[in-house]
């Protein structure tokens, strides 16, 4: 079955030769332009996956499991045959599976079991703009083991290419040793961004965005042609607080006299979270019913890879739930914090991704620009370092302090990580 046509399509020879030809690669491109699904494909066609596997990350389980039924779908083979994925707790892959999609933390330990990754001849980081610990740590591996040192014990050299629709890309090339950047240019289609001015900077810390983005939802549901809705909340309860509110106003609208496009005639709510089951995350990819318009409420989940088919609209509320380390208390704590704008742009492309659409940003002009940092501060540069700091001691990393970290941690976090490991014994130098 033939892949749609995404604008990585036209690339499609240039991407192939590099990975070919280069060790490191670095592709951007706007969210939808087929990265995600294509480039795996394009690259296992070309015969990349003789020798070994094609690994594909994704930071988080539920885009990792959408995105290899896509491509299964595409490919027109069983799930877990030729295209399979692994998540924590869920391996459906055989030996034969060629196209491998995982989340980070997976590929992670099968480094602690193959440190060479014997298995794959290609790994793909998608979405590394999200900077989680896990991609973090990879990123200085995969440079150790693939660029600082020629590993004696494989057959075959490894390719690794990292994508991303939103990246400091020069930081990055030079990381990896001023590797090439390959471009896709073009979303699918174009996004109308509106400032709905509901927020400003003085609602940093309040909860307000949670009403003012049901409002919003319905004003878009009431007033604008068919075509579903995607919310971005911050965590489970503002999502379950959120959909109930949508229920029960939902439930007193006239369609006859107060929806503007006839052809809608009802509202489906579905949440959307981390915690949520594999089977009950399945549900939001599912068409509504003809006549009825899909409202999804998700966390950040739903900002990377995944492709709600139908969604026209995106209503932002320019929050999100970031794990922080509180030094005073000693540990990492969850704090609601405004996005970064490079998350806004993000969000906004989901609404683009099978037609055009529109992306209401609840917050002000001024919250833009005062409130949201550039870029998302790294979770390595946020939360407690002991994890990374055993898991490189695992990896018998043992100058942790002069691993090639793309963002190095303060000195004394690192010391002070090590200090905590060994006093609970979890390690004894």
């Amino acid at each position: 079955m033939a892949g749609p046509a995404l604008p990585i399509r036209r690339s499609r020879r240039e991407l192939v030769e590099a990975v070919r030809e280069r060790p490191f690669l670095i592709v951007t491109g706007e969210t939808g332009s087929g990265k995600s699904t294509q480039l795996p494909k394009y690259l296992y066609e070309a015969g990349l996956a003789k020798h070994g596997a094609i690994g594909v990350t994704q930071p988080r389980r539920v885009a990792t499991v959408s995105v290899a039924q896509r491509v299964a779908e595409e490919m027109g083979c069983a799930l877990g045959a030729l295209v399979g994925y692994q998540v924590r707790f869920d391996d459906c892959t055989c030996e034969d599976t060629a196209i491998r999609y995982m989340t980070d933390g997976c590929l992670l330990r099968q480094i602690l079991a193959d440190p060479l990754l014997s298995k794959y001849s290609v790994i793909i980081l998608d979405e590394a703009h999200e900077r989680s610990l896990s991609t973090d740590i990879l990123f200085g591996l995969l440079k150790k083991l693939f660029l600082q040192e020629k590993p004696a014990g494989r057959r075959t050299d490894m390719k690794v290419v990292v994508m991303s629709a939103t990246l400091e890309v020069e930081k990055l090339s030079e990381f990896f040793g001023h590797c090439s950047v390959l471009n896709i240019p073009g979303r699918s289609y174009p996004v109308k961004e509106i400032f709905c001015n509901l927020l400003s900077p003085r609602d940093v810390g309040s909860s307000a965005y949670v009403t003012e983005a049901v409002k919003v939802a319905l004003d878009v549901h009431l007033n604008e042609p068919e075509g579903d809705i995607l919310v971005f909340l911050t965590g489970q309860n503002e999502i379950e607080r959120a959909c109930d509110l949508l229920f029960k106003k939902a439930e007193s609208i006239d369609y006859r006299y107060e929806v503007h496009d006839r052809a809608v005639e009802g509202l489906l709510i579905l949440p959307l979270y981390g915690s949520m089951s594999t089977d009950q995350q399945k549900r939001i990819f599912l068409p509504a019913p003809r006549g009825i318009r899909k409202c999804v409420v998700s966390t950040n989940i739903a900002a990377t890879s995944l492709t709600i088919e139908g969604v026209r609209y995106v209503v932002d509320s320019g929050f999100v739930k970031q794990l922080n380390h509180n030094p005073r208390v000693g540990l990492d704590i969850l704090e609601v914090v405004p996005i970064s704008k490079s998350e806004a742009k993000q969000r906004a492309g989901r609404a683009g991704r099978t037609s055009s659409g529109k992306s209401f940003g609840l917050y002000s002009r001024e919250f833009w620009e005062q409130c949201m940092p550039q870029h998302t501060v790294p979770e390595i540069r946020r939360t407690s370092l002991t994890s990374v700091i055993l898991t490189l001691k695992c990896l018998s990393v043992h100058d942790v302090i002069r691993f090639p970290y793309l963002d190095p941690p303060e000195e004394r976090h690192i010391l002070e990580a090590l200090k905590e490991l060994y006093q609970c014994n979890a390690i004894d130098r």
